[in-house]
């Protein structure tokens, strides 16, 4: 069986024999069934693998995406979602926890970076609260996979509309974003200095994040394999 990684790349390739009118179709129906979160990952790129075979069929056939999809490609994408097996626990956890540690790792990497050239030119206190440092984190968490759920939920939302207003995306977007900073940064200001104390250095901030992400890059690839 092929692993979800190589259907993928065998589907941007193939992609591109398609006219630029089933092109569009095409990737409308790509986008929300790769944007739900419940469905299996692998089954969704075989799934979708199948319908680019028929669309590239149908198409030296004469026939366009449009004809082969009926009316409401929306309601024919639900009726192939409800076929699709739901994700396996085992890759929910594996890809929650890759995600988890994705966010600790570029925060990680980000903060040592900033620090480690703030602190060519001025002294940087390096002295941190473990509680405080900790109650970030969750907040981290929790902001990413909300923005997760949140951002694919606007995107599912506007894929098959006749004109998309791309700018209602980027706002509902930024503004999500602009709340999820505010929350964090709140977050950090109340809880500020609970727990002890302990210095890190920027360095250390910059290994941990290498660290994490190269953690994250060995669960992806377990989960999609």
């Amino acid at each position: 069986m092929r692993g979800t990684i190589k259907l993928i790349k065998e589907n941007n390739d193939k992609r591109e024999l398609l006219t630029s009118e089933n092109e569009k179709v095409y990737e409308d129906l790509l986008l929300y069934i790769r944007t739900d979160l419940r469905v299996d990952e692998r089954a969704a790129e075989e799934l979708l693998m199948d319908l680019l075979d028929h669309i590239i069929e149908g198409q030296e056939n004469g026939k366009n995406a449009a004809d082969l999809f009926g009316d409401s490609p929306e309601a024919y994408a639900d009726e192939l979602i409800a076929n699709i097996p739901k994700e396996d626990k085992r890759n929910i956890m594996l890809l929650a926890t890759s995600f988890m540690l994705g966010l600790a790792g570029w925060f990680a990497l980000s903060y040592g970076i900033l620090n480690g050239v703030i602190s060519i030119f001025i002294p940087v206190d390096n002295d941190f609260a473990l509680g405080s440092v900790l109650l970030i984190l969750l907040a981290l968490f929790l902001v990413g996979i909300l923005g997760v759920f949140i951002v694919f939920r606007i995107i599912r939302s506007s894929v098959f509309k006749k004109e998309i207003q791309n700018w209602k995306i980027y706002v509902q977007s930024g503004l999500f974003g602009m709340a999820g900073v505010a929350f964090i940064m709140g977050v950090g200001y109340v809880f500020e200095g609970i727990g002890p104390v302990i210095q890190i250095q920027w360095w250390v901030f910059l290994l941990i994040g290498l660290a994490l992400l190269g953690v994250t890059k060995g669960m992806s690839h377990l989960s999609t394999s």
